[in-house]
């Protein structure tokens, strides 16, 4: 640490004489000045001492150590001696030296001229340097300033562009993350484009443990490494190719990196958190909304229903026309109640008040209980059903999972032709329980088969079929929350099989009684 301190003063040092003029001025002024201590003092040899005069001698040293550095400073100093003793000491205008004594006053003014040539140009030195650390830091308070109130990623870079302008006199193109996890370059980059080595960029991208820039050719990449991980690649070309060779430089380049991941990381979870909040109010206002519909409805439909069904039983002296009327009031009310039922079923589960009740139950009942809720559906459907005679027992939610079987019998009913077959199934795997529900109809259109599983999402929209789209979204939320998965899948021989696995777990051993033997 202490050698890149030490260097970083000096190149600081170097920065400042660059505004100094060229060497050999320096050296003509260091003379120039000793000719002028020499004829400021000529008049007055009379008046004054000589140790008085090798101060203005000593006054010149430290003017010329201040403003033009410890070369011309020393000049200055042995010139001095040599012009205080050939003006000055006697015998006058002359080298030669009357007593001794002067010898010792020549080597203690030469010595004390260097000495401070060197403690004036080291506190010139350090002046250039504190004013230097001065600017690098409020440019730094700047960029953190700057950064701290970005809230988009388009905004760091504008900052970072302002920032490396004016410190580095440098132009950076910065190459953020995309939501894939690969590196991005902007699509308005243009110019900045030019010369890059996406190759290299990408390595420096891949290597998650870097933490130094790297230099490719007059170009540096600097990774952009937060705290949970790397962010981007900054891409710098300096107006200076040594510019970065400063030490001092170098850590500001770094600092600087460092400042722009934290805020490129802090953007991205403000935007991640934002997009949580607004699904998750969205999805709070629709289940409320959702709940609450279904119960407005749940109430009249259940009357209208009541009351159609009492219509039809109490009254057998209705004509042909009036019975029917009351059939269509009937047919619809049941549909529409069940589409209550899904809605009211759908926020329930996604609420979370819905809780397993698992037990060990028998497939075959539940498929028949399915068939029995859904038999004024099924009418113009054959329903086949194909189970092995030693299936066993499944741990689940009996009600849940007839739920299941009544949206895809309903689903199936909807979406095929009357007195097109539906067939049920199923047999084990391994360590799950696949059923599959199979028609003949039209099959699920290609690159729907995930799709048709969310929630207000239609196979065919534009088909003329009553639905809100939600049974297969119910379907798959009790599926999963028995820890098995459906899917939908379309045979070769046509139609749409819906397939769900359940958890085939141990089941307990059923022990028959035998009679008692005599």
């Amino acid at each position: 640490m202490a050698t890149s301190e030490e260097s970083s003063p000096t190149s600081a040092a170097n920065a400042g004489d660059e505004r100094r003029p060229p060497a050999w001025q320096g050296y003509a002024w260091a003379l120039a000045a000793a000719a002028a201590a020499t004829l400021l003092a000529t008049p007055l040899v009379s008046h004054l001492d000589l140790a008085n005069i090798v101060m203005l001698y000593m006054l010149a040293v430290v003017a010329i150590a201040f403003r033009l550095g410890k070369g011309p400073a020393a000049t200055a100093a042995i010139v001095n001696v040599a012009a205080f003793d050939f003006f000055f000491v006697p015998p006058r205008f002359s080298f030669a030296v009357a007593d001794a004594q002067y010898l010792l006053t020549f080597a203690v003014m030469l010595a004390t001229g260097l000495v401070i040539a060197h403690l004036a140009a080291r506190l010139k030195q350090q002046a250039v340097v504190a004013a230097l650390r001065e600017q690098r830091s409020h440019d730094l308070y700047e960029m953190a300033r700057l950064l701290s109130g970005a809230l988009a990623d388009e905004q760091i870079i504008d900052a970072a562009t302002q920032f490396f302008a004016r410190s580095f006199g440098a132009k950076v193109l910065l190459m953020v993350r995309d939501r894939a996890g690969n590196l991005a370059v902007p699509d308005a980059a243009g110019p900045a484009m030019d010369g890059i080595d996406m190759a290299v960029a990408r390595h420096v991208f891949d290597d998650a443990g870097r933490a130094e820039a790297v230099a490719a050719g007059p170009l540096f990449y600097v990774p952009l490494k937060a705290p949970m991980r790397m962010r981007g690649v900054l891409r710098v070309i300096p107006a200076n190719a040594t510019v970065f060779e400063d030490p001092g430089q170098r850590r500001q380049l770094e600092t600087v990196a460092v400042l722009i991941a934290i805020a490129l990381e802090r953007v991205h979870f403000v935007t991640v958190a934002r997009e949580a909040t607004v699904q998750m109010e969205g999805e709070r206002l629709r289940s409320g909304l959702l709940a609450a519909l279904s119960h407005d409805l749940r109430t009249p439909l259940t009357a209208i229903l009541g009351s159609a069904e009492s219509l039809q039983l109490g009254a057998p002296g209705l004509t042909r026309d009036q019975g029917a009327l009351i059939d269509a009031i009937r047919d619809q009310a049941r549909r529409t109640n069940d589409l209550v039922e899904n809605i009211l079923d759908m926020a329930r589960l996604e609420s979370g008040a819905v809780r397993l009740r698992k037990e060990w139950q028998s497939l075959e009942e539940i498929v028949g209980s399915a068939i029995k809720a859904r038999a004024p559906a099924l009418m113009a459907h054959p329903v086949n059903v194909a189970l092995p005679a030693d299936l066993p027992l499944v741990e689940c939610d009996a009600t849940l999972v007839e739920r299941v079987f009544v949206n895809l019998l309903e689903n199936a009913a909807k979406y095929t032709k009357p007195g097109s077959a539906i067939r049920i199934s199923a047999r084990v795997e391994a360590s799950e329980l696949r059923v599959d529900v199979a028609d003949s109809g039209a099959g699920v259109p290609h690159g729907q088969e995930s799709a048709i599983f969310d929630k207000f999402v239609r196979a065919n929209p534009a088909a003329n079929v009553p639905g809100l789209g939600l049974g297969l979204a119910i379907c798959r939320t009790i599926v999963e929350a028995h820890g098995g998965c459906i899917w939908a899948e379309n045979p070769p021989a046509g139609g749409a099989n819906f397939v769900f696995t359940l958890p085939r777990g141990n089941p307990p051993s059923i022990e028959l009684d035998s009679p008692d033997l005599p």
